[in-house]
């Protein structure tokens, strides 16, 4: 099964509103929701959120690294101190998994991410001092691979709830019956 046609949704909810409330209900004081395809749909599912930016990735196509160059701009515009970067396709992350990252953002650790499953990866805050490293990124490639590769830097916080990752109706699928054999 491909990449469905239209938006997602968990627990009734489409997945990009659900991370939008996350972010925002554990104190992310802007949030920005980068868009590509199908951005119509997702621009209107987080219509209403306070605080929240929507921002075109012209480039979508180029992969998952022109979207995370595309907020990262915007946050750097916007004169944050760091980002914390999260995709929209975990949808067991709550607004408890975040706020245990923004907890442990501070002057000493810049970087910190999730760990889970053996990896470290999103969501993960990014201190502003590490933004043009990551605009730079290319193709396919997301924040996972160079946290990896900076992991003398990164503070790591065990999120297993991370490991699930929603990306076709299947996922969705197995998913809602796992929850319904609990």
């Amino acid at each position: 099964m491909g990449r469905p046609k239209q938006l997602i949704q968990y627990d009734g909810q489409p997945l990009v509103l659900r991370a939008a409330l996350a972010a925002r209900r554990a104190g992310a004081d802007a949030i920005i929701v980068v868009v590509g395809a199908f951005s119509a749909k997702v621009s209107e599912a987080v219509r209403g959120v306070e605080s929240l930016t929507v921002v075109v990735n012209r480039g979508w196509r180029e992969g998952l690294a022109s979207s995370l160059g595309t907020g990262l701009l915007a946050a750097s515009s916007m004169g944050v101190d760091g980002a914390l970067v999260l995709t929209t396709d975990q949808p067991l992350i709550e607004v408890g998994s975040l706020e245990k990252l923004l907890m442990a953002f501070d002057a000493d650790h810049r970087i910190v991410a999730a760990s889970y499953d053996g990896i470290v990866g999103v969501p993960a805050i990014f201190g502003k001092e590490y933004f043009d490293r990551l605009i730079q990124l290319s193709g396919d490639e997301g924040a996972g691979r160079w946290l990896r590769a900076h992991m003398d830097a990164v503070k790591e916080i065990p999120l297993p709830e991370a490991s699930t990752d929603i990306d076709t109706l299947a996922d969705v699928a197995r998913l809602q019956a796992r929850d319904t054999d609990k």
